[in-house]
């Protein structure tokens, strides 16, 4: 990978074609994800955050609107899309699928080492995503 961002985009290239095995290769084994609900230990809880969006929207989509790069860390400021055709899990239930457009700005800070992301922050209004679904 040539800069932090590439890392990024490839991400967000193996979400939108569901291809989460790809994880392995960009996020640290003890990758720790911090979210809106709370902290996810390891790469398995965050490939099931990557399994639940996957799911809802599998159509899913990230447009990049700006990015930052500073030593090891990447920040990207992005617009998430996608149409929810399945059932979203969450920690209260699933909710079941509204045929609903979605889309909400996202903050993402990833933290990498060694070519791997070790450290991955999400910030995004879960309030207003959750309206959206319905």
């Amino acid at each position: 990978m040539g800069t932090l961002l590439d890392l990024v985009q490839q991400h967000y290239r193996n979400n939108e074609a569901g291809d989460l095995d790809a994880i392995d290769g960009l996020f640290d084994a003890d990758v720790e994800t911090v979210i809106p609900g709370g902290t996810l230990k390891g790469i398995e809880e965050f490939r099931g955050l990557g399994e639940a969006f996957r799911t809802a929207m599998s159509d899913m989509r990230h447009e990049i609107v700006r990015s930052f790069e500073t030593g090891d860390t990447v920040v990207v400021e992005g617009v998430f899309s996608g149409r929810h055709t399945g059932p979203m899990v969450t920690p209260l239930g699933a909710i079941p699928p509204s045929g609903n457009a979605v889309s909400f700005p996202y903050a993402d800070f990833l933290q990498v080492r060694d070519g791997k992301c070790v450290s991955h922050r999400i910030y995004w209004d879960n309030a207003g995503l959750m309206a959206q679904l319905g």
